[in-house]
């Protein structure tokens, strides 16, 4: 089983972030302050209204009918990861290295030359006053990248790690903020260190896997970048692979007999919860305003996704049936127990996000999504 956890409850919240967050605001917004937060404390803590009715109350067999899942029109593809892939990324890689290099790691015995990368601590001036962005601890520069305004990187070859230098320069005049554009500046500078091939290759050490072979060269560093990358594919094909999965299953799903209305009733109630969660804790505003900014009401919004939420459960149900594969109390209860000890916190504090019948529900996805997963994996 798949140990990232992502609960498949929130695919309301997540499908509402998709929907709005990429949109922005409209205009002015109202925060929901700590009286609204009050106001929809009910909706908000799951456990508020008691017991919840989930998939596992009926035998969802007699109110659905699956039809041919296991050929759902999905797709499994890693991206291939060619040698200009790995040129692309490399830099940015050594980047991300250098950034976590240990100052015990720096090279502070020598003089900083033209192509070095520096750990660099900086306070820009003008008329004796630092101004807002021009300053910076641990800041990681490639000396003669042109990241900064001319003169700057020049001016910091020949200095000494630890050396304190003031750089007397001028914004250019077509800068782009215009406060700044031409204007005389004193950056105050002080290289803490070097890093090197050597201290970056000293941190990967540092951060290898179980089972991961040391770093020696920099040809391993750029295979660490390569393995970095298909690991990144491979989860990113996971992860589409699954949203593929779970947005086409709905479509062959029918409703063979009607859901019982407390079902889809508490269907509706999660899906409340999640939009006003989302609504009250990302943009502070009430989940009403927060759905008419972009032309639906709540109601819309509940029926947009609690049913189709509800047929996809509903189908990993059945699925789970056919297959042999439904946990029983013991599986769940060994589940219910890895899960703790992978969230690292106390089992009080999980059964306030959620019941443990909600998570009876999600075991049994994550179950069901693991089986289909390799399904399509295999006969791509």
């Amino acid at each position: 089983m798949r140990k990232n956890y992502k609960t498949r409850f929130m695919i309301p919240v997540l499908a509402g972030v998709m929907l709005f967050g990429a949109c922005g605001s409209t205009g002015e917004q109202e925060p929901a302050g700590q009286g609204a937060v009050s106001q929809y404390a009910s909706i908000m803590d799951p456990v508020a209204t008691g017991d919840v009715v989930t998939i596992f109350d009926y035998d969802m067999t007699q109110y659905v009918a699956v039809g041919d899942y296991l050929n759902l029109d999905v797709v499994y593809s890693e991206t291939e990861i060619t040698d200009d892939v790995v040129d692309m990324a490399y830099v940015n890689f050594l980047s991300d290295y250098a950034e976590a290099v240990d100052p015990s790691y720096y090279e502070t015995g020598r003089e900083v030359r033209l192509g070095d990368v520096v750990s660099l601590d900086f306070c820009g001036k003008r008329d004796g006053v630092a101004f807002e962005g021009g300053t910076a601890t641990g800041y990681i520069l490639e000396i003669g990248s042109g990241t900064f305004i001319p003169g700057f990187e020049d001016g910091l070859v020949g200095v000494m790690p630890g050396e304190e230098i003031d750089l007397d320069l001028s914004f250019p005049d077509t800068y782009q903020n215009a406060e700044l554009a031409g204007q005389a500046v004193v950056f105050t500078c002080t290289v803490q260190g070097i890093i090197t091939i050597d201290s970056i290759i000293a941190t990967a050490n540092d951060n290898l896997e179980p089972g991961q072979a040391a770093i020696n060269t920099e040809e391993d560093l750029r295979e660490l970048c390569r393995e970095e990358l298909n690991k990144q594919s491979r989860e990113y094909a996971e992860s589409d692979l699954e949203n593929q999965i779970l947005t086409n299953l709905p479509n062959v799903v029918t409703e063979i007999q009607d859901i019982p209305q407390d079902l889809k009733d508490a269907y509706d109630s999660l899906t409340l919860q999640s939009i006003t969660n989302m609504a009250i804790y990302y943009y502070q505003m009430d989940p009403e305003t927060l759905c008419s900014y972009y032309g639906m009401t709540l109601e819309d919004y509940i029926a947009m996704y609690s049913y189709p939420q509800l047929l996809s459960d509903s189908a990993l149900y059945v699925i789970a049936v056919e297959n042999g594969i439904l946990p029983d109390e013991a599986e769940f209860q060994q589940l219910m127990q890895d899960y703790i000890a992978e969230a690292g916190v106390p089992e009080e504090q999980l059964f306030e996000q959620l019941t443990e019948e909600q998570y009876r529900v999600y075991f049994l996805e994550e179950k069901v999504m693991d089986f289909l997963m390799d399904h399509y994996r295999q006969n791509q």
